[in-house]
């Protein structure tokens, strides 16, 4: 498990400059800490690295062979000296940054202890293939790519079945993975799963479970319309024949394909951040690798190799809107990173990952503004109306899906006894329409460690009210605003120190709030009389 990327394996860098903890009561302590935080920043240089070179080029990984001679760092005896020089520090800033630190060598006592299980799940994932209906073999991390392609609503079931196998024999091993996690947290002290998920998410967990219940209580009724519209209209079934299988087509919209080409993907995201003041080929500090490589995973991904000097973008552009969503999410990520300039380690690269992830939500939520759409891809009228329509079916959905993944793990983590059907039943009430056997297959491949699913809930609701903040500071174009871009460089500065509450207090609501997104999907999806439509 990595639970932050940081640090940095190649030649020559530019250091993130570092603050070492202050010396307070116990010099002696104190000097002992930072020897850890030392040899922990070099792990996670030497960790990216492994996860940067298995993603792009589709090396095989060997993150267990990184924690040998690490033993000691991750052990009890290092987690108590961590929590007892906090103890003895009257700076709350610096007593923060010491728990995310103790945060996260637990998280890593648990990296190293199921490391040689990761490695079998990644490498297995990049190594195997499926057999297609019609013949010959595909890459198993090409499934979704191949559904989104398929216009076959047959055929699309074929595709994601043929996944089965793969899914056999990745389940065992993420099964012991799992028991493996219960029981080294026992070890570090731990009471529960859920006890470490609330400490690394900052989070009150069953608060946002009560969150995710509203969201689908909310929403259910402008969700299944505009579904129930969408299919029928891209796939040519109501919501009630949808399959799991046909969300990738779905999600492409491909009546639009034309104005989201593969070869405007990145010029179309350099010319929106100078929009914001932001030249990103003068950003040396980020780098874009869009080669098409064969064996290159395509989702789009972020890897702060060393905050903030030296941001790596990942990208396999294959057109569609999908491809310009992913990318500009990833950006955001990345021009949050290249921009902090807090000089403690833990807010470079430790600590609840929902702020990056709303920053992250901030850029590529352009993607479907429709003043954005009509100016950058050239979008208008009744095409760009159905787009903007159909995205916030595409948004609603996945808000829908993650407040169902909450509640599943949850559930799970709280000692339900058949987590496979709480998977199949909380997804299938959150999507709309029923899974299949094989889709129940997936609840352990559908799982994210530790409550993930946490931050993008709050993440989406946290970036929903700064672009409420930046249109009423700098309207409704404020992507074309430098001072907007230096508003949003003041929260990115930051790193990861701020709270979600305390970000969203910067851009002046009260606290995390949901109500901006939900009334932009209530004002979107609304239902319009017949003539309208």
């Amino acid at each position: 498990m990595l639970l932050a990327l940081g640090g940095c394996a190649a030649p020559v860098v530019r250091p993130a400059q570092e603050v070492r903890v202050p010396e307070g009561p116990s010099p002696e302590l104190s000097a002992r800490v930072d020897a850890l935080r030392g040899e922990a920043r070099a792990l996670l240089a030497q960790q990216a690295e492994l996860y940067w070179r298995n993603w792009v080029y589709g090396d095989a990984i060997d993150v267990a062979a990184t924690y040998r001679g690490h033993e000691r760092l991750f052990s009890r005896p290092s987690v108590d000296l961590v929590e007892k020089l906090a103890s003895e520090l009257r700076d709350p800033v610096r007593r923060r940054a010491l728990e995310f630190f103790r945060i996260y060598l637990v998280g890593e006592a648990i990296g190293r202890a199921v490391a040689p299980l990761s490695d079998q799940v990644a490498n297995l994932e990049v190594e195997s293939t499926v057999s297609m209906p019609g013949g010959g073999e595909q890459p198993y991390r090409e499934l979704n790519r191949l559904l989104g392609n398929e216009v076959n609503y047959q055929l699309r079931g074929q595709i994601a079945d043929a996944a089965d196998p793969v899914l056999r024999k990745l389940n065992p091993l993420l099964q012991k993975k799992e028991e493996l996690t219960r029981q080294v947290l026992a070890e570090m002290g731990w009471p529960s799963y859920a006890a470490f998920g609330t400490a690394l998410r900052e989070a009150d967990l069953g608060a946002l479970g009560r969150l995710a219940e509203q969201v689908l209580e909310g929403t259910d009724g402008i969700y299944r319309s505009g579904m129930d519209r969408e299919a029928r209209q891209d796939l040519g079934v109501g919501i009630g024949a949808l399959r799991r299988a046909d969300i990738p087509r779905l999600d492409r919209a491909t009546a639009v394909d034309a104005h989201f080409p593969a070869d405007r993907l990145v010029p179309t995201l350099k010319a929106t951040l100078a929009g914001l003041g932001i030249d990103l080929d003068a950003q040396h500090d980020i780098r874009i690798d869009d080669a098409p490589l064969p064996r290159k995973n395509p989702r789009a991904v972020c890897f702060p190799i060393v905050v903030p000097t030296d941001i790596r973008l990942s990208v396999k552009p294959l057109g569609g809107v999908g491809d310009y969503e992913a990318l500009f999410h990833e950006s955001g990520h990345a021009e949050h990173y290249a921009h902090t300039r807090t000089p403690y380690f833990e807010f470079q690269q430790l600590g609840d990952a929902a702020p990056t992830e709303a920053y992250a939500f901030v850029l590529e939520d352009l993607v479907e503004n429709p003043l954005w759409l009509r100016e950058r891809v050239g979008l208008s009228g009744r095409a760009l109306d159905s787009f903007v329509y159909g995205a916030a079916v595409r948004k609603l959905y996945l808000l829908r899906r993650y407040a169902g993944k909450l509640l599943y793990e949850l559930a799970w983590h709280g000692g339900a006894k058949d987590p496979r059907a709480v998977y199949r039943q909380t997804l299938a009430r959150a999507y709309g329409f029923p899974l299949s056997e094989a889709d129940a297959d997936r609840w352990l491949v559908d799982h994210d460690d530790f409550f993930y699913s946490a931050d993008y809930l709050r993440a989406w609701f946290l970036a929903a009210q700064i672009e409420q903040s930046l249109v009423r500071r700098f309207g409704p174009t404020w992507w074309e605003r430098p001072d907007a871009g230096r508003a949003l460089v003041d929260l990115w500065r930051h790193g990861n120190e701020l709270s979600v509450d305390e970000i969203a207090r910067a851009v002046g609501a009260p606290g995390l709030s949901t109500e901006p997104l939900l009334a932009h999907f209530h004002e979107v999806l609304a239902p319009q009389p017949a003539a309208a439509r």
